[in-house]
């Protein structure tokens, strides 16, 4: 048997005069496994996440748009999908169709996990945990749920093993339709016509126990 856990690490800038990407926190995490009998520690997946401060951004009176621009283009095309356009606040139809208030926002960006520990619902059990610890206070946590593409394992620093080979354009179709009718279950929703699909931060998501399948009271 063994245990798991997802360790985090971030960083932020002390110099009160910074850049405006520092409203955006980037959080590392490796999903380690531990030997209940030998207590060794193995690296069983990793992931990444991002939270946009709009709330902070907001008070310091820098430009919501600017602090994603400078980021990236990801947080540029998720600030025109989501966010009203000199504002701070999500756009008025997500706030109704997601209760969105809070305008911080939490991208999920990846989560890799070793074959060997693939199909354990580790995988939802990471991205819930993940929103539990850095995702308290935003509005939304969003993410574009499709498969990796195999050469990117260089550039995430992962084995290449822990990244799937599609043979073709319609095999790389059918995996992505089934990682997205899995993460589903946690609660996305798809964001219109776009590839992202989003997660309402202030409603109940599913227990580690209802993820499982676990019986109440077992």
């Amino acid at each position: 048997m063994a245990s798991f856990d997802i360790i985090l690490r971030s960083r932020a800038s002390l110099h009160p005069d910074g850049e405006p990407t520092e409203f955006v926190s980037e959080f590392s995490g490796v999903i380690a496994s531990t030997d209940d009998e030998t207590g060794e520690v193995t690296r069983v997946g990793k992931a990444h996440a991002l939270r946009v401060h709009a709330g902070l951004a907001e008070n310091a009176g820098e430009a919501l748009f600017e602090v994603c621009d400078a980021h990236s283009h990801e947080l540029h095309l998720l600030h025109t999908l989501l966010y009203e356009p000199d504002g701070y606040q999500f756009r008025p139809g997500l706030v109704r169709r997601f209760d969105a208030i809070e305008s911080d926002l939490l991208v999920l960006d990846f989560v890799i996990l070793a074959p060997r520990w693939r199909r354990l619902k580790l995988g939802l059990l990471a991205v819930r945990r993940l929103a539990d610890l850095v995702g308290g206070g935003c509005g939304l946590a969003v993410s574009l749920i499709a498969p990796l593409r195999h050469d990117a394992h260089s550039l995430l620093k992962v084995p290449a093993s822990w990244l799937p080979r599609h043979a073709n354009k319609q095999e790389r179709r059918e995996a992505t339709v089934r990682l997205r009718r899995y993460f589903r279950r946690m609660g996305f929703r798809r964001l219109g016509r776009s590839p992202y699909y989003a997660l309402p931060m202030n409603r109940v998501t599913p227990s580690a126990d209802e993820l499982l399948g676990v019986p109440p009271g077992t």
